[in-house]
Protein backbone atom coordinates (compact mmCIF):
# COMPACT_ATOMS: atom_id res chain seq x y z
CA UNK A 1 0.00 0.00 0.00
CA UNK A 2 1.36 3.57 -1.18
CA UNK A 3 1.70 6.33 1.58
CA UNK A 4 1.01 9.97 0.47
CA UNK A 5 3.31 12.47 2.75
CA UNK A 6 3.20 15.88 2.10
CA UNK A 7 6.46 18.16 3.11
CA UNK A 8 5.21 21.91 3.65
CA UNK A 9 8.48 23.69 3.23
CA UNK A 10 10.82 26.16 1.31
CA UNK A 11 12.61 23.87 -1.09
CA UNK A 12 15.08 25.00 -4.91
CA UNK A 13 14.87 27.39 -6.29
CA UNK A 14 15.18 29.44 -2.93
CA UNK A 15 18.14 30.24 -1.25
CA UNK A 16 19.08 28.83 2.39
CA UNK A 17 19.68 26.51 5.21
CA UNK A 18 16.18 25.74 5.30
CA UNK A 19 15.60 25.02 1.88
CA UNK A 20 18.23 22.72 1.41
CA UNK A 21 17.42 21.07 4.52
CA UNK A 22 13.98 20.16 3.20
CA UNK A 23 15.23 19.83 -0.26
CA UNK A 24 17.87 17.02 0.87
CA UNK A 25 14.69 15.28 3.31
CA UNK A 26 12.38 15.55 -0.06
CA UNK A 27 14.79 13.66 -2.16
CA UNK A 28 15.29 11.04 0.53
CA UNK A 29 11.24 10.60 1.42
CA UNK A 30 10.79 10.41 -2.83
CA UNK A 31 13.20 7.32 -2.43
CA UNK A 32 11.28 5.31 -0.25
CA UNK A 33 9.26 2.69 -1.99
CA UNK A 34 5.52 2.67 -1.70
CA UNK A 35 6.04 6.47 -0.94
CA UNK A 36 3.92 8.99 -2.58
CA UNK A 37 5.44 12.66 -1.86
CA UNK A 38 4.44 16.02 -2.47
CA UNK A 39 5.47 19.46 -1.69
CA UNK A 40 3.85 22.14 -0.68
CA UNK A 41 6.07 25.13 -1.09
CA UNK A 42 6.13 29.01 -1.10
CA UNK A 43 5.57 30.94 -4.51
CA UNK A 44 6.95 33.98 -1.81
CA UNK A 45 9.14 33.68 1.90
CA UNK A 46 10.28 36.75 2.79
CA UNK A 47 9.10 40.04 1.58
CA UNK A 48 12.03 41.85 -0.12
CA UNK A 49 12.55 44.40 2.79
CA UNK A 50 12.83 42.23 4.96
CA UNK A 51 16.01 39.75 3.09
CA UNK A 52 19.15 41.12 3.04
CA UNK A 53 20.61 39.74 -0.27
CA UNK A 54 19.27 40.85 -3.64
CA UNK A 55 16.71 37.46 -4.22
CA UNK A 56 15.92 35.08 -1.74
CA UNK A 57 15.66 32.36 -4.79
CA UNK A 58 19.14 31.32 -7.16
CA UNK A 59 17.73 30.59 -10.78
CA UNK A 60 20.84 28.04 -11.19
CA UNK A 61 19.31 26.00 -8.06
CA UNK A 62 16.76 23.82 -10.17
CA UNK A 63 13.54 22.57 -8.96
CA UNK A 64 13.44 19.00 -7.39
CA UNK A 65 13.13 16.54 -10.20
CA UNK A 66 10.51 13.78 -10.21
CA UNK A 67 8.94 15.30 -7.07
CA UNK A 68 5.74 16.93 -7.47
CA UNK A 69 6.27 20.37 -5.74
CA UNK A 70 3.32 23.43 -5.84
CA UNK A 71 4.80 27.27 -5.27
CA UNK A 72 1.33 28.66 -4.07
CA UNK A 73 2.33 29.35 -0.17
CA UNK A 74 2.47 32.65 0.80
CA UNK A 75 3.59 34.10 4.41
CA UNK A 76 1.74 37.53 3.83
CA UNK A 77 -1.40 35.90 2.46
CA UNK A 78 -3.73 33.98 4.93
CA UNK A 79 -6.14 32.69 1.58
CA UNK A 80 -3.08 30.77 0.54
CA UNK A 81 -3.01 28.98 3.75
CA UNK A 82 -6.14 28.23 3.74
CA UNK A 83 -5.83 26.76 0.14
CA UNK A 84 -2.90 24.73 1.16
CA UNK A 85 -4.91 23.49 4.03
CA UNK A 86 -7.58 22.20 1.98
CA UNK A 87 -5.15 20.96 -0.63
CA UNK A 88 -3.70 18.73 2.14
CA UNK A 89 -6.28 17.30 3.89
CA UNK A 90 -8.37 16.34 0.81
CA UNK A 91 -5.25 13.81 -0.22
CA UNK A 92 -5.59 12.60 3.25
CA UNK A 93 -2.23 12.11 3.83
CA UNK A 94 -0.22 9.63 6.28
CA UNK A 95 1.71 12.42 7.90
CA UNK A 96 2.52 16.16 7.13
CA UNK A 97 5.74 17.37 7.68
CA UNK A 98 6.87 20.92 8.59
CA UNK A 99 9.88 22.87 9.69
CA UNK A 100 10.20 25.32 12.58
CA UNK A 101 12.70 28.27 12.25
CA UNK A 102 11.50 31.37 12.37
CA UNK A 103 8.65 33.33 13.57
CA UNK A 104 8.18 35.22 10.51
CA UNK A 105 6.64 31.91 9.06
CA UNK A 106 4.97 30.66 12.25
CA UNK A 107 1.78 31.91 11.81
CA UNK A 108 1.15 30.19 8.02
CA UNK A 109 2.44 26.63 9.07
CA UNK A 110 0.64 26.97 12.19
CA UNK A 111 -2.73 27.92 10.84
CA UNK A 112 -1.98 24.82 8.32
CA UNK A 113 -0.89 22.48 11.08
CA UNK A 114 -3.97 23.25 12.98
CA UNK A 115 -6.45 22.99 10.51
CA UNK A 116 -4.94 19.01 9.37
CA UNK A 117 -4.88 17.98 13.30
CA UNK A 118 -8.32 19.14 13.48
CA UNK A 119 -8.99 16.85 10.78
CA UNK A 120 -6.97 13.79 12.04
CA UNK A 121 -4.10 14.29 9.68
CA UNK A 122 -0.78 13.89 11.91
CA UNK A 123 1.62 16.68 11.96
CA UNK A 124 5.11 16.26 12.44
CA UNK A 125 7.57 18.83 13.02
CA UNK A 126 11.58 19.12 12.26
CA UNK A 127 12.21 21.55 14.77
CA UNK A 128 15.44 24.21 14.05
CA UNK A 129 15.19 26.65 16.60
CA UNK A 130 12.63 26.96 19.70
CA UNK A 131 12.48 30.33 19.09
CA UNK A 132 14.35 32.90 16.72
CA UNK A 133 18.20 34.04 18.03
CA UNK A 134 18.04 36.73 20.12
CA UNK A 135 14.28 36.88 19.76
CA UNK A 136 11.80 39.59 21.55
CA UNK A 137 8.86 38.06 23.67
CA UNK A 138 6.24 38.61 21.23
CA UNK A 139 8.03 36.38 18.72
CA UNK A 140 8.96 33.93 20.75
CA UNK A 141 4.97 33.81 21.65
CA UNK A 142 4.62 33.18 17.66
CA UNK A 143 6.78 30.93 17.11
CA UNK A 144 5.55 28.76 20.24
CA UNK A 145 2.31 28.99 18.16
CA UNK A 146 3.33 27.05 15.84
CA UNK A 147 5.11 24.50 17.75
CA UNK A 148 1.90 23.98 20.19
CA UNK A 149 0.24 22.64 16.56
CA UNK A 150 2.18 19.52 16.32
CA UNK A 151 1.72 15.31 17.63
CA UNK A 152 5.52 14.53 17.26
CA UNK A 153 9.22 17.00 17.19
CA UNK A 154 11.85 16.01 15.69
CA UNK A 155 15.36 17.83 16.18
CA UNK A 156 19.21 17.29 15.32
CA UNK A 157 20.38 17.26 19.27
CA UNK A 158 19.39 16.76 22.91
CA UNK A 159 20.25 20.74 23.83
CA UNK A 160 17.44 21.72 21.31
CA UNK A 161 15.14 18.64 22.14
CA UNK A 162 15.80 19.61 25.81
CA UNK A 163 14.61 23.25 24.98
CA UNK A 164 11.60 22.44 23.41
CA UNK A 165 10.27 18.95 25.75
CA UNK A 166 8.75 22.13 27.94
CA UNK A 167 6.20 23.01 24.62
CA UNK A 168 5.99 19.14 23.90
CA UNK A 169 4.75 18.37 27.14
CA UNK A 170 4.07 14.55 26.69
CA UNK A 171 4.28 14.44 22.87
CA UNK A 172 7.53 12.30 21.93
CA UNK A 173 10.80 14.51 20.77
CA UNK A 174 12.84 12.61 18.64
CA UNK A 175 16.35 13.19 17.75
CA UNK A 176 18.16 12.16 14.56
CA UNK A 177 21.64 13.46 14.00
CA UNK A 178 21.93 16.09 11.20
CA UNK A 179 23.13 14.51 7.93
CA UNK A 180 25.81 15.61 5.92
CA UNK A 181 25.10 17.08 2.77
CA UNK A 182 25.89 15.14 0.01
CA UNK A 183 24.48 17.47 -2.77
CA UNK A 184 27.39 19.90 -2.51
CA UNK A 185 29.34 19.64 -5.34
CA UNK A 186 33.02 18.84 -5.17
CA UNK A 187 35.83 21.57 -5.77
CA UNK A 188 36.29 22.35 -9.70
CA UNK A 189 39.51 24.60 -9.01
CA UNK A 190 42.00 25.10 -6.86
CA UNK A 191 42.07 28.74 -5.06
CA UNK A 192 45.76 29.41 -4.10
CA UNK A 193 46.09 28.87 -0.44
CA UNK A 194 48.33 32.10 0.20
CA UNK A 195 48.41 31.77 3.82
CA UNK A 196 49.86 29.22 6.15
CA UNK A 197 46.51 28.62 7.86
CA UNK A 198 43.46 29.38 5.57
CA UNK A 199 40.51 29.62 8.13
CA UNK A 200 36.82 30.41 6.88
CA UNK A 201 33.23 31.86 8.44
CA UNK A 202 30.79 30.49 6.17
CA UNK A 203 27.36 30.85 5.79
CA UNK A 204 24.59 34.66 6.44
CA UNK A 205 26.41 36.48 8.72
CA UNK A 206 24.41 37.33 12.16
CA UNK A 207 25.88 39.48 15.40
CA UNK A 208 24.75 36.11 17.24
CA UNK A 209 27.56 34.00 14.75
CA UNK A 210 30.22 35.88 16.37
CA UNK A 211 32.08 36.54 12.95
CA UNK A 212 33.57 39.69 15.27
CA UNK A 213 35.29 37.35 17.63
CA UNK A 214 37.18 35.83 15.21
CA UNK A 215 37.92 38.72 13.60
CA UNK A 216 39.55 39.88 17.34
CA UNK A 217 40.78 36.36 17.61
CA UNK A 218 43.20 37.06 14.27
CA UNK A 219 44.52 40.14 15.65
CA UNK A 220 45.47 38.63 19.12
CA UNK A 221 47.37 35.99 16.95
CA UNK A 222 51.72 36.13 17.09
CA UNK A 223 51.66 35.11 13.48
CA UNK A 224 50.02 37.30 10.48
CA UNK A 225 50.10 34.44 8.58
CA UNK A 226 46.74 33.35 8.48
CA UNK A 227 43.49 34.17 6.61
CA UNK A 228 39.93 34.40 7.53
CA UNK A 229 37.39 34.32 4.95
CA UNK A 230 34.03 35.71 5.74
CA UNK A 231 32.01 34.47 3.38
CA UNK A 232 27.94 35.08 2.90
CA UNK A 233 25.44 37.63 3.14
CA UNK A 234 25.65 40.23 5.84
CA UNK A 235 22.51 40.36 8.05
CA UNK A 236 23.21 44.49 9.03
CA UNK A 237 26.11 46.36 8.28
CA UNK A 238 29.41 45.21 6.75
CA UNK A 239 31.03 48.50 7.58
CA UNK A 240 30.87 47.54 10.78
CA UNK A 241 33.11 44.42 10.64
CA UNK A 242 35.54 45.96 7.95
CA UNK A 243 36.34 48.82 10.18
CA UNK A 244 36.55 46.07 13.39
CA UNK A 245 39.06 44.52 10.99
CA UNK A 246 41.13 47.66 10.67
CA UNK A 247 40.99 48.73 14.29
CA UNK A 248 42.42 45.17 14.91
CA UNK A 249 44.96 45.61 12.30
CA UNK A 250 44.24 42.93 10.08
CA UNK A 251 42.17 44.31 7.53
CA UNK A 252 44.69 42.56 4.73
CA UNK A 253 43.68 39.01 6.58
CA UNK A 254 40.53 38.99 6.31
CA UNK A 255 38.35 38.30 2.85
CA UNK A 256 35.08 39.52 3.08
CA UNK A 257 32.63 37.71 0.43
CA UNK A 258 29.66 39.52 1.97
CA UNK A 259 27.19 37.93 -0.11
CA UNK A 260 25.16 34.90 -1.46
CA UNK A 261 28.06 31.92 -2.57
CA UNK A 262 26.65 30.13 -5.14
CA UNK A 263 27.12 25.93 -4.25
CA UNK A 264 30.71 25.53 -6.58
CA UNK A 265 31.82 28.68 -5.42
CA UNK A 266 31.14 27.19 -1.69
CA UNK A 267 33.30 23.59 -2.52
CA UNK A 268 36.19 25.63 -3.78
CA UNK A 269 36.07 27.81 -0.22
CA UNK A 270 35.73 24.70 1.37
CA UNK A 271 38.81 23.08 -0.47
CA UNK A 272 40.85 25.86 0.17
CA UNK A 273 40.46 26.37 4.00
CA UNK A 274 41.92 24.28 6.33
CA UNK A 275 39.33 24.69 8.90
CA UNK A 276 35.99 26.51 9.78
CA UNK A 277 35.52 28.71 12.74
CA UNK A 278 31.73 28.80 13.90
CA UNK A 279 32.11 31.15 17.05
CA UNK A 280 28.69 31.37 17.56
CA UNK A 281 27.41 33.17 20.48
CA UNK A 282 24.37 31.41 20.89
CA UNK A 283 23.28 28.14 18.77
CA UNK A 284 20.68 25.08 18.76
CA UNK A 285 22.27 23.14 15.93
CA UNK A 286 24.24 24.19 12.79
CA UNK A 287 24.05 23.23 9.02
CA UNK A 288 27.79 24.82 8.95
CA UNK A 289 29.15 21.70 10.94
CA UNK A 290 27.06 19.37 8.45
CA UNK A 291 28.48 21.43 5.33
CA UNK A 292 31.73 20.98 7.16
CA UNK A 293 31.49 17.19 7.17
CA UNK A 294 31.10 17.08 3.93
CA UNK A 295 34.35 18.59 2.72
CA UNK A 296 36.20 16.79 5.50
CA UNK A 297 37.04 20.12 7.62
CA UNK A 298 37.37 19.90 10.84
CA UNK A 299 35.68 23.07 12.92
CA UNK A 300 36.39 25.55 15.34
CA UNK A 301 33.41 26.24 17.18
CA UNK A 302 32.22 27.84 20.75
CA UNK A 303 31.59 25.11 23.48
CA UNK A 304 27.41 25.80 23.24
CA UNK A 305 25.64 22.09 23.82
CA UNK A 306 25.09 22.49 19.87
CA UNK A 307 28.55 21.89 18.59
CA UNK A 308 29.90 19.66 21.52
CA UNK A 309 27.26 17.15 20.86
CA UNK A 310 28.90 16.71 17.06
CA UNK A 311 32.14 17.98 17.24
CA UNK A 312 35.16 15.85 19.25
CA UNK A 313 38.20 17.64 20.27
CA UNK A 314 41.02 15.86 18.05
CA UNK A 315 38.47 14.00 16.11
CA UNK A 316 36.59 16.83 14.35
CA UNK A 317 37.70 20.03 15.63
CA UNK A 318 38.17 22.01 18.60
CA UNK A 319 36.04 23.78 20.92
CA UNK A 320 36.91 27.02 23.00
CA UNK A 321 34.84 28.79 25.22
CA UNK A 322 32.10 30.79 23.96
CA UNK A 323 32.08 34.33 23.65
CA UNK A 324 36.15 34.22 24.43
CA UNK A 325 37.79 35.88 21.70
CA UNK A 326 41.24 35.87 23.66
CA UNK A 327 41.21 31.80 24.31
CA UNK A 328 40.44 31.10 20.76
CA UNK A 329 43.36 33.04 19.70
CA UNK A 330 45.42 31.34 22.19
CA UNK A 331 44.02 27.94 21.04
CA UNK A 332 44.82 28.80 17.43
CA UNK A 333 48.04 30.22 17.96
CA UNK A 334 48.64 26.80 19.92
CA UNK A 335 47.22 24.01 18.44
CA UNK A 336 45.90 24.77 14.81
CA UNK A 337 48.24 24.24 12.15
CA UNK A 338 47.56 23.28 8.16
CA UNK A 339 49.51 20.37 9.30
CA UNK A 340 47.76 19.19 12.27
CA UNK A 341 43.76 20.62 10.50
CA UNK A 342 45.02 17.83 7.99
CA UNK A 343 45.51 14.87 10.26
CA UNK A 344 41.67 15.99 11.18
CA UNK A 345 40.78 15.85 7.77
CA UNK A 346 41.91 12.50 6.69
CA UNK A 347 40.21 10.56 9.78
CA UNK A 348 36.80 11.78 9.20
CA UNK A 349 34.58 10.28 7.90
CA UNK A 350 33.61 10.35 3.73
CA UNK A 351 29.93 12.12 4.18
CA UNK A 352 29.45 12.44 0.66
CA UNK A 353 26.84 10.15 0.42
CA UNK A 354 22.98 10.03 1.47
CA UNK A 355 23.09 7.43 3.94
CA UNK A 356 22.35 10.13 6.79
CA UNK A 357 19.08 11.64 5.12
CA UNK A 358 17.71 7.83 4.13
CA UNK A 359 18.02 7.52 7.99
CA UNK A 360 16.27 10.70 8.48
CA UNK A 361 13.36 9.69 6.26
CA UNK A 362 13.17 6.44 8.18
CA UNK A 363 12.70 8.19 11.86
CA UNK A 364 10.06 10.60 9.97
CA UNK A 365 8.31 7.64 8.32
CA UNK A 366 8.27 6.07 12.17
CA UNK A 367 5.23 9.11 13.11
CA UNK A 368 2.98 8.11 10.28
CA UNK A 369 -0.63 7.06 11.98
CA UNK A 370 -2.59 6.41 13.69
CA UNK A 371 -4.14 10.12 13.40
CA UNK A 372 -3.61 12.26 15.88
CA UNK A 373 -5.98 13.40 18.63
CA UNK A 374 -7.59 16.59 16.85
CA UNK A 375 -6.45 19.60 18.84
Amino acid sequence: MTDRILLVAPVAPFRGGIARHSGALARALARVPDIDLCVESFDRLYPRILYPGLDDRDPNMGTLAGILVRYDLDTLNPLSWHRAAKRIASARPALVVIPAWTFFVSPALAAIAQALRRRGIPVAQIVHNVVDHGGARWKRWISRWQLEAADVYITHGEALADQLRPVAADRPVRICPHPAYADYPSSSKRLPREYALELICFGLVRPYKGVDLAIEALGRLPSRDVRLTVAGEVWGDIKELQQLAIDHGVADQVEFIPRYVSDQEAADLFERADAVVAPYRSVTGSGVAALAARYQRPVIASDLPGFSEVIVPGRNGWLFPAGDPVVLAEMIARDITRERAKELSDIMPISADETGWDRFAALLLECRRPAATPG
